[in-house]
């Protein structure tokens, strides 16, 4: 007898592609320091070679999903000229200021390039094309920590700069550091004076010099940029990860999961038109969410830092008959080189169903910026504390059980209104009925014949009838 999984692979082997959530990471740019405590981002710049990889991978986003001719098709997806409503792009507009933003800007070149069949007829019938030979312009929306902890959850947080503090405590930090001695003593000349710890990972700094600075580069040994890159991922995975699901050390994908949820609730719902999501990051919720979903279990070669232009892409697949149901599969592509790898979460082989995704995913969610100050053990949040910036918006207005609960309660609203106005109405007319034409003694000082428009305003404690 076949197992689940394998009924589950059967049933998705000729799905249709639905919608798909990417994760990209940001292109090339000049180093970036991090405090490595508290993980604040000091000042860089994006290079034109991080500005042609992120394009060269908004390329290939198009020719998987928006090639009719792929098997990873969106179905029904526009191609060739962009309809805002099936496309929605959220971008982190903290750490590493404008690159992630210029990225994505980038990468959405790719995905839609220029058309000249962008253009429009004006009534005096002038032919007007876009810029650039029909440039297309899609809508980004930026992510800003200090009003929204989505995309940017590790910055500001005492419970994950205690974990930092207790991952360089750890036995393990201490004798990797112990091991890597020789590289220090060996890369003292070619770091300028940083310090030569593993505490403050080097590689970014060695890397950056290494591709933009010829001087630097005909002098490196390459065996250096080797042992850094390696020091660097054991710094970083340390740090981005946990060892429990819904650690603390997984805050970054916790936030990121989020954001997924929402965008595949919208996705699967058959009257709303959103089927492309692009969150554009940097690397940090690629290694926490390998860990939160238990992808680096069977990919240990994950537990690291992703290169540049990295995708991370999200499939919401409807399977055939007869089991119908939607499915998640999930691919990853690491930089610029090789092509997109299926991968796996919570041990299965094949791709898992949305519910089953959803209800082993929940529990470390993070899904509003209250939630995030209690995780963080913070007493409050500066900011919007109404949820992150996608919750409220997209929950009214495209999930039909948030729409049918909010239809329900405006008409209880404007029920109870309306009887409060009736009530008032009938109070007034019987008021005025009971008066009009009537004479009485106001405050005992003067006597009226009261109209209609009187006895609407006079006040009843204060008159007495004759």
């Amino acid at each position: 007898m076949a197992d689940a999984s394998d009924i589950d692979a059967e049933a998705v082997a000729d799905s249709q592609v639905l919608g798909v959530i990417v994760i990209a990471r940001n292109g090339d740019r000049v180093e970036y320091y991090q405090d490595p405590k508290t993980y604040e981002g000091g000042i860089t710049e994006t290079t034109a070679l991080g500005e042609v990889e992120s394009h060269q991978l908004g390329a290939v986003l198009r020719s998987e999903y928006l090639s009719p001719t792929s098997p990873s098709y969106i179905d029904g997806m526009r191609s060739d000229l962009v309809d805002n409503s099936e496309i929605k792009v959220r971008v982190k507009n903290g750490g590493e200021g404008t690159v992630i933003f210029d990225s994505a800007i980038a990468l959405l070149q790719g995905l839609y390039p220029p058309n000249p069949n962008n253009k429009i007829v004006l009534a005096n019938e002038t032919v007007v094309t876009a810029p650039l030979n029909g440039y297309q312009y899609v809508p980004v929306e930026t992510v800003e920590p200090s009003n929204d902890r989505s995309l940017e959850s590790w910055t500001d947080c005492p419970a994950f700069n205690k974990h930092v503090r207790e991952f360089y405590a750890s036995e393990e930090f201490k004798q990797k550091e112990k091991d890597a001695q020789p590289f220090f003593r060996s890369v003292k000349d070619f770091v300028f004076g940083r310090p030569t710890t593993l505490e403050n990972a080097l590689y970014d700094f060695m890397n950056s010099q290494l591709i933009h600075n010829k001087t630097y580069a005909y002098r490196l040994p390459p065996t250096l940029l080797e042992t850094a890159r390696g020091l660097a991922d054991f710094h970083e995975n340390g740090v981005f990860s946990d060892k429990q699901s819904g650690g603390i050390g997984n805050i970054a994908g916790r936030t990121m999961l989020h954001t997924v949820l929402r965008a595949l609730e919208r996705v699967a719902f058959n009257d709303d038109p959103l089927q492309f999501m692009l969150i554009e990051t940097g690397y940090q919720p690629f290694i926490s969410l390998f860990h939160e979903l238990e992808i680096v279990k069977e990919n240990p070669e994950l537990q690291a830092i992703p290169n540049f232009a990295s995708a991370f892409a999200i499939e919401l697949r409807r399977g055939s008959p007869p089991d119908v149901r939607d499915f998640l599969r999930f691919r990853f592509k690491n930089g610029t080189g090789g092509s997109f790898k299926t991968i796996y979460v919570y041990g299965r082989h094949a791709d898992i169903p949305l519910t089953e995704f959803i209800y082993k995913s929940k529990g470390g969610v993070i899904s509003s910026n209250k939630q995030w100050a209690e995780v963080c053990g913070r007493s409050s949040f500066q900011g919007l504390d109404l949820g992150f910036t996608d919750k409220i918006s997209d929950a009214a207005t495209y999930h039909p059980y948030y729409s049918a609960v909010l239809a329900f309660l405006s008409f209880l609203a404007l029920f109870a209104i309306r009887g409060v106005f009736v009530r008032l109405v009938k109070a007034v007319g019987q008021k005025v009925q009971n008066l009009r034409g009537k004479k009485v003694r106001l405050e005992g000082e003067e006597i009226l014949n009261v109209d209609a428009a009187s006895a609407q305003v006079l006040p009843d404690e204060k008159i007495t009838r004759l």
